[in-house]
């Protein structure tokens, strides 16, 4: 192989490595979008959350959205965390 051919193949993976880093960078901005507005999420929805929170009955309606306020909180913690997690491992491979 001639050295133009090998530093043309060395040009093609740089390129690449660059294509694909920029695409992780892209992703690990939009992964803190993400986490943004989730961390935004308790401060909007302030007011149904109190409401929710406050529900000590045993109306159906009540106990229903305690129940599904509880499980979409704990969906949002694993999400929230991920998000946390996936921004650290992109961030060790973006940044240096």
């Amino acid at each position: 192989m001639s050295i133009s051919t090998v530093k043309a193949g060395l040009d093609d993976i740089a390129t690449a490595i660059r294509t694909e880093k920029q695409a992780m960078t892209n992703a690990k901005a939009r992964i803190s979008d993400g986490e943004n507005n989730l961390n935004a999420l308790a401060s909007i929805h302030a007011e149904s959350i109190t409401e929710i929170n406050g529900y000590e009955g045993t109306d159906p309606f009540e106990a229903l959205s305690k129940d599904e306020l509880e499980k979409l909180t704990t969906e949002f913690i694993a999400l929230r965390n991920g998000a946390s997690t996936a921004k650290t491992a992109l961030a060790a491979v973006t940044e240096f």
